[in-house]
């Protein structure tokens, strides 16, 4: 029985919404306030009938519930069985009060929030400064589709130095969000980024019993609104220590959204959701959401974490799903599911931006552990056909096992390279046994019921066999630039004779597909011009003579004992040369072109070079005049912005910021490779007039140095691969002895301090961006410090250039390392992670082992000691995912040895080394791995000492 009796009775307020138009009032009071003041019960049933009777008095009391138009008062009096007696009066009234728009009609719930902006966008929407950049991806033309509005209003960042927004919800109050945890933070970010950020902020009643139900405070709100506007990543991690209390989720959903983050942030992160979803259960999309984007900063920032944060998503998709749970669920949720962990594959096949190649050991293991989840479940998620091209693509990258190996051995010097039996054990491997793993993938997506098209033709040229079942050379690549153009089948046909190019081992080779494409009618493209230059940039490898192939299995860099050891066709960037025997050479009918004289060739046919082919030329022109012919002819493109670099350009009108990042490095690195420092660079450098740019920018090989730097210092980009560029240019410069200014004003004088000094300003510079430094640039960092620890050690410096470096180079380098491998650390608690750290390659920590004994911080020494052999199994693996890795390894531990007993600097200075105990500890911890063989022998260290390991040696498991 209703509380209130007259509103279930016939011809109530109430019985007649049952049958109106679903419409909405707006009045300042609420729905129940204006239930209690419009319909008090009638003292008498007279009073009641009077009521009722009454036009207006109905009209009155109905239009709580609804809106009527005119045409709809039939409709209405049909329903109640009454007439109006005042007909000319109610209708007036319903005129004035229809077109005055105090009444409108009410939208159904879904499309009411296809109207209303997202949560998180509102959120977003209310920063009123450049912070919401962090979040939005500003560059023109690009939209963020998760944070669109619809209608008229599109979410996106901020330009330069503009605080103003778009239209706000405000102005459409019908689609307002309800009170919640977002529309607080809303509100209090729109009040203390907007113009009225000076007078002080209130929580309404609701906003306050929705925080306490919640289990916060208002607090809580300011430290919120404080971690979205902190532009430093570190420091707006804070809120997700352990030491604070946990934040809602939303805040680290919008968190995540950050285009950029440091790695030691992502390491917050990764222990706060750790330590969350111990206690705290995930939704299905929650889990979707928060998968996808701790992947997007791993695949940027720390691909060793990538099987984590997969091990995380099947835990918890398998306590949503278990063991029963896929039996019980809608057709629709297990669709949503098997859609989701296909393109998840997907996205785990996408390369990573730091070493993409040995990323893909990280990757591989993720895809299993997913691809285990799908086949536990019951039913089994199927594999679909993006799920097989994830998996094949990623085992594209891999080296070569030792069937695939054997196979490659087996192929003649002519072309197409078909096999060549060696023994009588050769005669019976055919193409099931050279099949490589991707092919092997891809004949079970042809099993399953999937029809091969052109992606497949291309991973099966780069497998080893092209669509005429003739080999190839099975080729290691990441595949790049290929995940957005899955469906576009011209561009795939390019890719399929780019593919083609790639796939060969000697120029001749390559030239010879490259006319087949030709003249086979395809369309000259970027893409197959881009496989060609790289054919005539990359150097041509040395030859190693074996028994097993007279014209060779060859090598990279180095010479090997090891014939195992060696390089094949494929595995190296690097072409073979030509076979010693010209019966063996491949029919040309062009000479093999130059660079330049391929570059003529394009601009003939009409291809104009753009995005990653535009900046490979420009860093590989072999001369500086053909850099800039290939900038000429590309100065409209990003809406002039190429032109802009050119003349120096960089006012308010300018258009350089339009240029990607990447070819933004690519003319810094070229500017580095033809430049010449002549003088100490300044510390801020200016941009010339265009006028003086243009006379000295194409003869004075200084001022392309200053050129560089003074890009880097305008724009700061945060892509780091610009400023490994020029760090490493600083290193390997040879500036004279010069004077040069400290941060705290005091002179300083000597070559190698001169270099030190400047890269350590420009990492100050990338910290003030909150970019972090990587494997490359920390190497760079350890080789300056190396050179001016040596200049002091012999006394060629000033004093104050001595005392500078002795004051802070080895506090400044171990920090520096301890925020390359330590952001999974967790200071505050002594349980072990079980996210895995980064481990820098064996060059890296060799040149970090150099510094520290060049510098004689022998305790630092043995704290890189203590982390080596904690963390060997990783190091270990890290060293052999690469060539030659495990004797870099090797090196490393003889350098160590070198450096705590004195020998590191020739021998010359024995009495500075290390104590007895400190070498002692060192010994007794590398000694506890037994993998490396023990601690490295004397002899080692003698010929290290004289250069002799560079060449030779064994590795940590060759002892």
């Amino acid at each position: 029985m209703p509380l209130i009796s007259f509103l279930a009775t016939p011809g109530s307020c109430c019985r007649l919404t049952c049958y109106a138009t679903r419409l909405t009032w707006h009045a300042p009071l609420t729905l129940p306030h204006q239930l209690l003041h419009r319909h008090r019960r009638p003292a008498s049933q007279a009073a009641a009938q009077s009521a009722t009777c009454s036009g207006i008095h109905t009209y009155r009391a109905r239009q709580c519930y609804s809106t009527i138009k005119p045409a709809e008062v039939g409709i209405l009096e049909a329903t109640t069985g009454q007439l109006n007696t005042d007909e000319d009066a109610t209708s007036q009234l319903l005129e004035e009060d229809y077109h005055a728009g105090q009444f409108t009609k009410q939208l159904g719930s879904m499309r009411r929030k296809k109207q209303r902006l997202s949560r998180p966008a509102t959120v977003l929407q209310a920063i009123h400064t450049p912070a919401r950049n962090l979040y939005m991806n500003s560059a023109e033309g690009k939209v963020d589709l998760s944070y669109r509005g619809q209608g008229h209003f599109k979410l996106g960042g901020l330009p330069r130095h503009s605080t103003s927004l778009p239209p706000t919800t405000k102005e459409n109050p019908r689609h307002a969000q309800p009170v919640s945890l977002y529309s607080i933070l809303a509100r209090y970010l729109d009040h203390y980024t907007g113009p009225h950020w000076e007078s002080e902020f209130a929580f309404t009643a609701f906003e306050q019993d929705r925080l306490r139900q919640a289990g916060f405070i208002q607090a809580s709100v300011e430290r919120w609104a404080a971690c979205l506007l902190e532009p430093k990543s570190v420091a707006a991690a804070s809120v997700f220590d352990s030491d604070n209390d946990t934040p809602p989720l939303f805040l680290l959903f919008l968190f995540l959204r950050r285009q950029h983050m440091s790695a030691f942030a992502l390491g917050i992160v990764l222990r706060h959701v750790d330590r969350r979803i111990t206690s705290e259960s995930l939704t299905w999309t929650d889990l979707k959401i928060l998968s996808v984007r701790l992947l997007r900063h791993a695949r940027k920032l720390w691909p060793e974490s990538i099987p984590w944060i997969t091990s995380l998503f099947a835990a918890h998709a398998n306590a949503l799903f278990g063991e029963h749970g896929l039996k019980i669920t809608s057709p629709r949720m297990l669709s949503d599911l098997t859609r989701f962990t296909n393109t998840f594959l997907l996205l785990l096949s996408l390369p990573a931006s730091i070493n993409p190649i040995l990323g893909a050991l990280y990757q591989e293991q993720a895809q299993f552990r997913i691809l285990k989840f799908m086949a536990s479940r019951t039913p089994a998620i199927a594999v679909t056909r993006p799920g097989f091209r994830a998996v094949s693509r990623n085992q594209l990258a891999h080296t070569k096992t030792v069937q695939e190996r054997a196979w490659a051995e087996l192929k003649g010097p002519s072309w197409p390279p078909w096999k060549e039996n060696r023994t009588a054990m050769d005669e019976d491997k055919d193409y099931e046994y050279g099949a490589s793993r991707a092919s092997r993938i891809l004949h079970r997506m042809y099993e399953a019921g999937y029809r091969g098209q052109i992606w497949e033709n291309m991973v099966e040229v780069y497998a080893g066999w092209d669509t005429d079942f003739s080999p190839t050379i099975q080729t290691r690549t990441s595949l790049l630039r290929l995940s957005s153009h899955s469906r576009n089948e011209e561009f795939l046909t390019d890719l399929l004779w780019a593919g083609r190019v790639r796939t060969t081992r000697t120029r001749r080779e390559a030239w010879a597909c490259f006319l087949a494409c030709e003249s086979s009618g395809t369309r000259a493209s970027q893409q197959v011009y881009f496989a060609m230059f790289e054919k005539l940039y990359y150097p041509a490898a040395k030859r190693y003579e074996s028994q097993a192939d007279l014209d060779g299995v060859l090598k990279g860099d180095e010479e090997h004992n090891d014939a195992n050891d060696s390089l094949l066709p494929g595995d190296m960037k690097e072409v073979v040369p030509d076979p010693t025997s010209p019966l063996h050479y491949v029919y040309l009918s062009e000479p093999i072109p130059t660079f330049k004289e391929l570059c003529h060739r394009m601009y003939r046919q009409k291809v104009r070079p753009s995005h990653r082919l535009l900046a490979f030329l420009v860093e590989a022109a072999p001369t500086f005049d053909v850099c800039l012919d290939v900038l000429e002819h590309a100065k409209k493109d990003f809406n002039g912005g190429i032109g802009h670099l050119l003349s120096s350009h960089h006012g308010e009108a300018s258009s350089i910021s339009a240029v990607p990042s990447y070819l933004m490095t690519a003319f810094i690195r070229a500017l580095c490779q033809h430049g010449h420092f002549h003088r100490t660079p300044q510390k801020a450098p200016p941009f010339e007039p265009p006028e003086r740019h243009n006379d000295m920018f194409g003869r004075n090989k200084h001022y392309l140095l200053e050129y560089a730097h003074a890009l880097l210092t305008h724009y700061r980009p945060c892509y780091r691969p610009a400023w490994a560029a020029y760090i490493d240019r600083v290193v390997r410069s040879n500036l004279d002895a010069t004077t040069y200014n400290n941060p705290n004003g005091v002179a300083v004088k000597g070559r190698g301090v001169t270099q030190y000094v400047i890269v350590w300003k420009l990492l100050d510079a990338m910290e003030q961006i909150d970019v972090d430094v990587d494997d490359e640039i920390f190497n760079s960092v350890c080789s300056a410090t190396t050179y001016a620890a040596q200049v002091v050690n012999k006394g060629t410096t000033s004093v104050h250039g001595a005392r500078h470096v002795l004051d802070t180079a080895s506090p400044r380098l171990r920090r520096l390392f301890y925020i390359l491998v330590g952001a999974n650390m967790d200071m505050h608690t002594t349980i072990s992670n079980t996210i895995p750290p980064h481990i820098p390659g064996p060059a890296e920590l060799h040149a970090y082992v150099r510094a520290l004994g060049m510098l004689r911080d022998y305790e630092g020494l043995y704290s890189f000691s203590t982390w080596l052999t904690k963390h060997h199994v990783e190091v270990t693996n890290r060293a052999e995912a690469q060539h030659s890795g495990s004797k870099l390894l090797f090196r490393t531990l003889v350098a160590l040895r070198a450096a705590v007993t004195g020998y590191l600097e020739g021998g010359n200075d024995r009495d500075n080394k290390a104590s007895e105990d400190i070498v002692q500890l060192v010994k007794a911890q590398i000694e506890s791995v037994e993998e490396w063989g023990g601690w490295p022998g004397q002899e080692y260290v003698e010929l290290y000492v004289k250069g002799g390991l560079r060449s030779e040696g064994p590795s940590v498991r060759g002892r």
